[in-house]
């Protein structure tokens, strides 16, 4: 399964206003406690998947999501375990994932760097209570999920303010239209860290992710796939920034990232309104305040549009 997702983060100005809003819609309150799994170098972490049980409600879900093949996509599988454990969390079991693209893929994953299931264990844990709802928008149904809480890791803990946008069926162009309606309404800004790469993180005494690779874009492909690939490492780094928790490594691989992706849009004229502002973006990547301003917001929804298998 591919799920289709967009996160934010809210600023806390907003977070009362947004809590009440989503309170006052037909929402669910669920509290969702995780366990994360890992190998001891992290090999699932730095190969993008993550692994995990929740407990969510009365019952555990044990869940693999990996890297998917869009930049709001992931591989993801769910095994409901059932209430028998109670709040005790059950056994880690791959044969959970047996068969599925999620599970193959990461057998592959452990294979290949000589690994077992057996070299899997707790690196870090979360406790989530989660206030959602489902909202049609644009001929799609999106759940829109707030997360508040904590990550445990290493002796220490990280808070938690977070929006989810998950479509649940429909296009992927009524998520990009609702969260875009959220972000103007509550200064959210968008961000591809995972809860399980802030844990990680968390668990190795880092405050800030790995530089991604910037690699050349085949011009032969479609164009919107050549501007998917473009923006994939501009969005990895852009929530590090923004969260003033950037390198000057990874600000200087952002400024890199988003000259690379100037040179996709200017070969299609649809793009020729945001060649400016991300010009001006590109020399103000040590000023985190910059990557959380609405404005900047818009231009990666236009972005992920023309980004779609279908825009072009």
């Amino acid at each position: 399964m591919q799920e289709i997702e967009l996160k934010f983060q809210i600023p806390p100005a907003s977070r009362a206003s947004l809590s009440e809003s989503l309170r006052d819609a037909a929402s669910a309150t669920t509290r969702l406690r995780a366990r994360y799994f890992d190998t001891g170098d992290r090999l699932l972490a730095r190969s993008a998947f993550a692994l995990r049980l929740r407990q969510e409600g009365e019952g555990w879900v044990q869940t693999l999501k990996g890297r998917g093949d869009g930049l709001m996509t992931r591989l993801e599988h769910n095994a409901p375990l059932g209430t028998d454990s109670g709040d005790e969390a059950p056994a880690l079991s791959l044969e959970r994932h047996a068969g599925t693209p999620a599970g193959v893929a990461l057998l592959a994953l452990l294979e290949g760097a000589g690994r077992t299931p057996a070299d899997l264990a707790l690196q870090f844990s979360t406790d989530i209570t989660r206030t959602h709802t489902e909202v049609e928008a644009d001929g799609a149904v999106v759940e829109v999920a707030l997360d508040v809480g904590q990550i445990e890791g290493g002796g220490r803990t990280l808070p938690v303010w977070e929006i989810e946008f998950e479509l649940i069926r429909g296009e992927p162009v009524g998520l990009l239209g609702l969260a875009y309606l959220w972000t103007e309404a509550f200064g959210l800004w968008l961000d591809a860290r995972s809860k399980a790469e802030r844990g990680d993180r968390l668990a190795r005494q880092l405050t800030h992710g790995e530089v991604p690779a910037i690699k050349p874009v085949d011009p032969r492909q479609p164009w919107s796939q050549q501007l998917a690939r473009a923006l994939a490492p501009v969005l990895a780094l852009v929530g590090d920034v923004a969260d003033g928790q950037a390198s000057t490594a990874q600000q200087v691989a952002l400024a890199q990232a988003i000259v690379a992706l100037l040179d996709v849009l200017r070969r299609d004229p649809v793009a020729a309104d945001v060649i400016e502002p991300l010009t001006l973006l590109a020399g103000l990547v040590f000023d985190p305040e910059v990557w959380r301003l609405v404005d900047t917001q818009a231009l990666w929804f236009n972005l992920l549009d023309w980004s779609l298998p279908d825009a072009r």
